[in-house]
């Protein structure tokens, strides 16, 4: 087969656009899509009557049928019409992680659903299951998990998030399992050796256990023993919520969590890491395993996954092991600006020419931080990752993603229904006995097999649209950190809480010469319920849209403070009020890619803020 270019193909064909200027393409594609798949239909044993006879189409009670579906139709379409978010708009929407979708992920989506609805087995959907299992060695490879490594399409992040810590009880329990039905094969060791072996010696010794294996993993974790020898959870404090959940749904309990303290970067603090796992150690407490998170969804921050290796390696020394896992969900896909066609991690000195070769931050290397390139790189070394096509991926929902560095795990979580799959019984794909989810749509799989192969999951492909976004949210950045506006004799400007590590930026607005955190928050907030439907009027007339969020001492501790009193305000003001209020942005418009681009949206959303605080002075008492 012939290489393709990929450097040379246009991104802005693969989207319906923001003003519908591909809906010809779409149209046509739609059309072809169908007609190959009624075509197929027809062809399939032709001989068959047809079910729906000529006769029957021209009959009153059909045709009122049709009737009904017609005005069922045009209902559902004012109601999207009038109700649905304007998350295709090029530039004015600076909020939540949504944007417009990848036409061909909705092409292949809805064309995958008119043939197997269901992707729970090979038996039900030979098609698609095959596709997963190709989508979960990319998701694997994109990490860095090479010949060992294994993955699938979640139904979203948090499903991939319970799974993960699933596989790591289970995993981590395996010792105990194997003392029980084999203990031989542990003989000598002490619990604390138990407790601290690694993902590998845990595989290994159930791999030893030969054709006791599946006794083994029915004493492991899954019998519900020996759950509270397991240890603790560690997970940032800007962790997303599902994992209180994984850890209630797995057992573990959210008593075995511990919340890692931030950062003024909202990273976690890796020296108040390594201390919380020496007092843990200490007190003979094992750790189960540590979370890191590669875009954080409130802030976008990516933690410092290269010295979470280092502290675990500092702690093999002292014989104590643990998990790590990256929460990815949102950043994943950035770790393809890094990686060449050839699937390696380029070196950080050639990224300037590599980037110059495809058009990536064109003026100079200034979005892209050593310790954040760093960071990406090592997730290559860690145990498992979870990574959400349905975000910078730009498929539709639901398409979440979990990739494991060593395939063995997924065989602690085998359940086996004869319908669907049966053990021992050889088939050309399976995912389902290995994965939380039953039955799922088709469709996520082969949208996410299609765009990867148009789009691949390198800088020739995803790197090149994820870089389009770092570049907005740079120049946005930038753009926000100091800007003015005048309303009726009074200042206001805007500060960026922090640099951005990905494509999101949070930021506050703050009248000058006020240093009150509480006017600060009414400020922020308002500008927020002018930007939304709250007072902003109605959606679809909107000129700005923007989220909003903020941080607590309960969440945060005193990591906005630094922050906080940059700004003249006194920190203690920062635990009086409780919090402090942000602006939000999700910076994944694919529209703002270059100078030209960016020239044109910042002074047009420059005039709608503009805008926005002068209705804040005439019906607001805060200016």
């Amino acid at each position: 087969m012939e290489k393709k270019d990929y450097k040379d193909m246009d991104l802005s064909a693969y989207f319906i656009g923001p003003k519908g200027e591909n809906a010809d393409l779409f149209k046509e594609l739609t059309e072809k899509l169908i007609n190959e798949h009624v075509g197929y239909r027809q062809n399939f044993n032709s001989d068959d009557e047809n079910s729906i006879s000529e006769s029957e189409k021209i009959t009153p009670e059909f045709n009122n049928a049709v009737v009904n579906m017609k005005e069922t139709l045009s209902e559902l379409s004012r109601k999207m019409r009038g109700g649905s978010i304007p998350w295709t708009t090029a530039g004015r929407y600076l909020a939540q992680m949504d944007n417009e979708t990848l036409m061909p992920a909705i092409l292949a989506y809805n064309f995958a659903i008119l043939w197997n609805g269901n992707g729970v087995a090979w038996a039900g959907s030979p098609a698609s299951t095959l596709m997963e299992e190709e989508v979960g060695q990319d998701l694997a490879k994109l990490n860095g998990y090479k010949k060992n490594g294994w993955g699938y399409v979640a139904t979203d992040g948090s499903i991939a998030n319970v799974s993960a810590l699933w596989m790591a009880r289970n995993v981590a329990s395996i010792p105990f399992a194997v003392k029980e039905v084999c203990p031989e094969l542990v003989e000598g060791k002490s619990e604390w050796e138990l407790q601290n072996m690694s993902v590998k010696e845990c595989l290994d010794l159930l791999d030893k256990t030969g054709d006791k294996k599946n006794d083994v993993k029915s004493r492991s974790a899954r019998s519900g023993q020996n759950l509270q020898k397991l240890g603790k959870w560690l997970v940032p404090s800007t962790m997303h919520y599902s994992w209180q959940k994984a850890l209630d749904i797995t057992g573990v309990g959210e008593d075995n969590l511990i919340v890692l303290p931030v950062d003024d970067h909202y990273r976690v603090d890796t020296d108040k890491l390594e201390s919380i796992i020496q007092e843990n150690v200490d007190k003979h407490i094992p750790i189960l395993g540590v979370v890191a998170v590669v875009g954080s969804t409130e802030e976008g921050a990516v933690d410092h996954v290269d010295k979470f290796l280092k502290i675990r390696d500092k702690f093999r020394k002292q014989g104590v092991d643990f998990v790590v896992h990256v929460d990815a969900a949102y950043g994943g896909y950035g770790r393809t600006v890094y990686i060449d066609e050839n699937g390696e991690f380029m070196p950080y000195d050639q990224l300037e020419d590599a980037f110059k070769k495809y058009g990536i931050f064109t003026e100079n290397n200034q979005f892209l931080k050593k310790d954040v390139y760093n960071a990406y790189k090592a997730i290559g070394e860690t145990d498992s990752v979870t990574i959400d096509p349905h975000k910078m991926g730009y498929v539709p929902y639901d398409a979440g993603g979990l990739a494991i560095a060593d395939t063995r795990m997924k065989d602690t979580l085998t359940y086996y229904a004869p319908y669907a799959f049966q053990e021992g019984v050889a088939v050309p794909a399976s995912i389902g006995q290995f994965t939380l989810e039953g039955s799922k749509a088709a469709g996520s799989a082969a949208a996410v097999w299609t765009v990867n192969r148009m789009i691949p999951l390198n800088i020739s492909g995803y790197g090149r649209l994820v870089a389009r976004t770092l570049f907005a949210a740079r120049r946005f950045a930038d753009l926000f950190d100091g800007q003015k506006f005048e309303v009726k004799g009074k200042t206001i400007v805007s500060h960026v809480v922090y640099e951005p590590d990905y494509n999101m930026i949070d930021w506050v607005y703050k009248e000058e010469g006020n240093n009150s955190l509480k006017s600060m928050n009414d400020l922020t907030q308002a500008l927020f319920e002018y930007t939304s439907s709250s007072k902003g009027g109605d959606l679809y007339n909107l000129d700005l849209l923007t989220s909003d969020s903020n941080f607590s001492p309960e969440t945060y501790g005193d990591a906005p403070v630094k922050f906080i009193e940059s700004l003249g305000i006194d920190g203690s003001e920062y635990h009086t009020e409780g919090k402090m209020e942000i602006l939000r942005a999700s910076m994944m418009s694919p529209w703002i890619y270059d100078d030209k681009s960016f020239d044109y949206w910042a002074p047009r959303i420059t005039k709608a803020i503009q805008g926005k605080f002068e209705l804040i002075s005439e019906h607001e008492n805060i200016l």
